[in-house]
């Protein structure tokens, strides 16, 4: 019986690897579809769109002589504009033909239209599962809570500091940050619990101000939370619960705030923008060394970062990811870097400043030794992840 279960578990995670590659194929569908709406409407000549690289898997061939493809490897793909890495192509719908405000526009909707998706999956996720804030579910008649928080308050805040995502201010370490972490006086006084070690914990109610929303206004009122001590006024935690392990006996309890499809359609955007940041705030991080390698992935650790998270939590967790998902790819692809769409359209830039090209072959050398670089790198962080 445990065969067959092992089995059906290895048969599963394949199942959530698969799903995981199709979300990677999918973000990279949207941009590329950017990239060739807008050649499209721009009158560019495009021979071929690509989702992935390597070998072909599928291909088709339009009527007006354009490929359709599906290639091995689901590390991106690209949309091959007619001479688009290379000078004296005479053909006028070329890509380095057309005017430089033109290629400008090209080169940026493929990010574009990863970030506009990152607002539409904002919103379905705001409207359908929320995300950072947090509402009361239930509160106990008897809790000290009872004439202070009410069912349906929406948390926004703790001790007049916002929960906010971008600075990792959640619900949770807010109030970690808030509590007193040494117990001043004699501890033993205090209700207390043994855990399962038979080490002797004490329970201290210890006042809170909650930041809430009520009836659409916001306010502040002194709650309670129960701080967790040892045996020596050290802080252990805190909990909601009253009595150790008993979930009947919480302060209250509290879930994901869902928001409104209005309340979704404003925030939606905003919330797209605070992962742009966030992004950036990270990649920051990684440059000054605040942040270790193992904090990032590429594709590899991607597709199992998704497959494990899925199988642990559900599908929820697919509609976390896609916004974050969408809005990263959207601001990496706008960096100056090799290999990227930003580093053509600086290029694009400095040709339309100074009304001549850079030389082709200079940028096709520095974008293809980017290329080799950025893959391995990519490979590097991978194997990183999975060694360490």
């Amino acid at each position: 019986m445990s065969n067959l279960l092992s089995v059906s578990s290895v048969f599963q995670y394949i199942g959530y690897i698969v799903i995981a590659i199709f979300v990677l194929l999918f973000m990279v569908l949207i941009h590329e579809l950017g990239h060739y709406v807008a050649g499209k409407i721009l009158k560019f000549k495009i021979n071929e769109f690509s989702v992935g690289f390597g070998p072909k898997i599928l291909q088709k061939k339009k009527k007006n002589g354009e490929l359709v493809s599906l290639r091995a490897f689901p590390l991106g793909g690209y949309c091959a504009f007619e001479g688009e890495d290379e000078e004296g192509n005479e053909n006028p719908n070329s890509f380095n033909n057309q005017k430089p405000w033109k290629r400008l526009i090209v080169l940026f909707s493929g990010a574009f239209f990863n970030f506009l998706s990152g607002i539409i999956f904002s919103f379905i996720l705001l409207l359908s599962h929320g995300y950072d804030l947090v509402q009361v579910k239930n509160i106990a008649p008897e809790s000290i809570n009872y004439s202070i928080i009410q069912k349906g308050d929406v948390v926004v805040g703790i001790d007049g500091r916002d929960i906010d995502f971008v600075k990792d201010r959640y619900f949770n370490t807010l109030i970690t940050d808030s509590v007193n972490k040494n117990y001043e006086g004699d501890i033993t006084g205090e209700t207390s619990f043994q855990n399962d070690k038979n080490e002797t914990f004490y329970i201290v109610p210890q006042p809170l101000k909650f930041n809430i929303k009520r009836g659409g206004k916001e306010t502040e009122v002194q709650g309670y939370v129960n701080v967790i001590y040892n045996s020596s006024g050290e802080f252990s935690g805190w909990t909601l619960l009253r009595e150790y392990g008993t979930e009947n006996n919480a302060e209250f309890s509290v879930e994901t705030y869902k928001y409104s499809f209005g309340e979704s359609l404003v925030q939606c955007v905003p919330f797209a923008f605070k992962w742009a940041w966030k992004v950036l705030v990270i990649l920051f991080q990684l440059i000054t060394g605040q942040l270790s390698i193992k904090a990032v992935g590429g594709p590899v650790t991607t597709i199992n970062m998704i497959a494990q998270s899925t199988s642990r939590v559900g599908f929820t967790f697919i509609l976390i990811l896609l916004p974050a998902l969408a809005v990263n790819l959207a601001v990496f692809n706008w960096l100056p870097i090799p290999a990227l769409d930003g580093f053509q359209m600086l290029f694009v830039g400095i040709e339309w400043i100074r009304k001549k090209p850079v030389n082709r072959k200079v940028i096709n050398t520095i974008n293809n030794v980017g290329l080799f670089v950025l893959l391995g790198l990519v490979l590097i962080i991978d194997i990183v992840q999975f060694i360490l």
